[in-house]
């Protein structure tokens, strides 16, 4: 009888035990997912086109995985929009048809060409790969390759999807676009003025601040050139 006593005992003990670690578990799970669901919202707030994302992680335990996975995205894209965005202030290229820049590369301008072809490469690669990550498919998809945790992948894309999130880079697509358009505009059309330039060196000459030709077609033709980069 003894025995039968001790062995209930040592039973409801380890039952207790289970019960209490099963607790602490889903305590401290529900904790965590919390703690996540409170920072996903705090960066909900940030301002994509300023702010970084790559903070502490705050999360515990497999959470660590999802709140990891939507930080690296939304500062890798956040970096990428910024130094887009860098472009449409970038000096060289705001100069690139200036007086100054006519005297000291013209009339080849084999330096000024260059500098265009390649800004454009390098531009239209980074923002094509920013219009495509605004995509639905590639958001839902970025933490396949992070876990294979069903759950967690459910929590990341409901997280990722949320308005405010989804919202904010709806809208910084069309930014996007726009920008690309603008972009494209500008390296183009400062493209064909330079080619247009070194065509006709000898009918050109820099004179006390001013660029003059020497008949009226050039310079109508240039002014119309100059004009399309100044609409945009």
């Amino acid at each position: 009888m003894k025995d039968r006593k001790t062995f209930f005992f040592v039973f409801c003990f380890i039952i207790l035990d289970v019960f209490l670690l099963l607790g602490f578990l889903f305590l401290r799970d529900a904790t965590s997912e919390n703690r996540l669901r409170k920072e996903v919202e705090a960066l909900s707030k940030l301002d994509i086109t300023k702010d970084r994302y790559n903070t502490r992680i705050k999360s515990s335990g497999k959470y660590k995985i999802v709140e990891k996975a939507i930080k690296e995205y939304l500062d890798d894209y956040a970096t990428g929009l910024q130094d887009v965005s860098k472009v449409l202030s970038d000096t060289t290229l705001m100069k690139v048809l200036s007086y100054d820049n006519y005297v000291s590369d013209g009339p080849e301008f084999k330096e000024s060409r260059e500098y265009l072809k390649d800004t454009k490469e390098k531009f239209d690669k980074n923002i094509d790969k920013l219009i495509s990550k605004t995509d639905k498919d590639t958001i839902t998809s970025y933490i396949y390759d992070k876990t294979d945790d069903e759950e967690l992948i459910k929590l990341y894309q409901e997280l990722m999807l949320d308005d405010s999130i989804l919202e904010e880079l709806n809208s910084n697509k069309e930014l996007l676009i726009n920008t690309k358009v603008k972009v494209q505009n500008i390296i183009d059309t400062s493209l064909e003025v330079l080619n247009f330039l070194n065509t006709y060196s000898d009918s050109w000459v820099t004179e006390n601040g001013e660029i003059k030709f020497q008949n009226k077609d050039l310079y109508n033709y240039y002014t119309e050139l100059i004009n399309k980069v100044k609409v945009n």
